[in-house]
């Protein structure tokens, strides 16, 4: 991951999230002007690049039906499961007939986010309770007044 640049890194986990806690509080991700041909009914989150593992970089589009890698295309239903690590800013997902596919890179974590929210209604996979830092918050001091 050295490749990317430190704020891709920073913006991608940031973005990851305030879009946690918005899925976690009801909201669902906002669409994008699409940049590719949709279905009728279907959303465009975004796009951005991505580490395939064995495949090398391409670039991953995100719609609220199917994930497109470069060339290829998973439909978001033929995904029976999704295994996110945050440590290395990479998400396995497992397809039917199609093996498991591993991506990695800075926007990643949002990606598996918006994924999530798609197929399950939750910010994470069912079974997955990440530990994500909190902001750190100022201790404050009262005095006590006799």
């Amino acid at each position: 991951m050295s490749e990317y640049d430190p704020g891709q890194l920073l913006a991608g986990y940031r973005s990851m999230t305030m879009l946690t806690g918005f899925v976690e509080r009801g909201g669902r991700p906002a669409a994008v002007k699409p940049t590719i041909p949709l279905m009728a009914g279907e959303k465009q989150y975004g796009w951005f690049p991505v580490d395939v593992t064995g495949a090398g970089r391409r670039l991953a589009v995100v719609t609220s039906r199917r994930l497109i890698l470069g060339a290829e295309e998973y439909q978001l239903r033929s995904v029976t499961r999704l295994r996110p690590r945050q440590d290395d800013w990479a998400l396995a997902l497992e397809t039917r007939g199609r093996g498991t596919i591993e991506i990695s890179g800075p926007w990643v974590p949002w990606l598996s986010v918006v994924l999530c929210a798609e197929m399950y209604g939750a910010a994470w996979p069912p079974g997955y309770a990440p530990v994500i830092p909190g902001p750190r918050r100022r201790l404050r001091r009262y005095e006590t007044v006799q």
